[in-house]
């Protein structure tokens, strides 16, 4: 299970201490989280570590189908 980073730690990481702005910040920069029901971000060291583009280009690069057995 991944820990949840500290308020201080998604200020230090987003550069912004408004919850709207961390927001924005980490979706502009495709980064998992989830909101409370106050608003705040909540943002896991594993999202943070692995954003979903890096995810997503990970499972395209073998994304082709197996022709070897039409030989």
């Amino acid at each position: 299970m991944s820990k949840l980073m500290s308020r201080a730690d998604i200020e230090l990481i987003t550069d912004c201490v408004q919850p709207a702005r961390q927001c924005k910040v980490l979706t502009d920069n495709q980064i998992l989280f989830f909101k409370d029901r106050n608003g705040v971000p909540n943002v896991t060291w594993e999202s943070l570590n692995n954003p979903t583009y890096l995810k997503f280009a990970a499972e395209s690069v073998n994304n082709e189908p197996d022709f070897k057995w039409m030989d």
